[in-house]
């Protein structure tokens, strides 16, 4: 099953979502229903964090360019300072 993606939000500490299998990030972002919604991505059926690479696709797409050029900055600085 290749991986898919799902609109998620919270509600009374509920953990909800589209019922749809997004191809895409961008697709699942259209999806969000309420302020704060997220993206998440399902691959093997389990649920996991976006990579860094869908996380500026969802910054691209939820607020524009120049917040996935500061969110990619900002992943990419965490994840090379952790291998030193």
């Amino acid at each position: 099953m290749p991986t898919y993606y799902f609109a998620a939000w919270t509600d009374s500490g509920c953990l909800l979502g589209c019922d749809h299998k997004h191809a895409t990030v961008i697709s699942a972002v259209a999806c969000i229903a309420t302020a704060g919604g997220y993206v998440i991505a399902v691959e093997k059926g389990v649920l996991r964090e976006l990579s860094y690479r869908e996380e500026a696709e969802f910054q691209l797409a939820k607020y524009g360019n120049e917040n996935a050029k500061s969110a990619l900055r900002t992943l990419f600085q965490i994840k090379f300072s952790t291998l030193y």
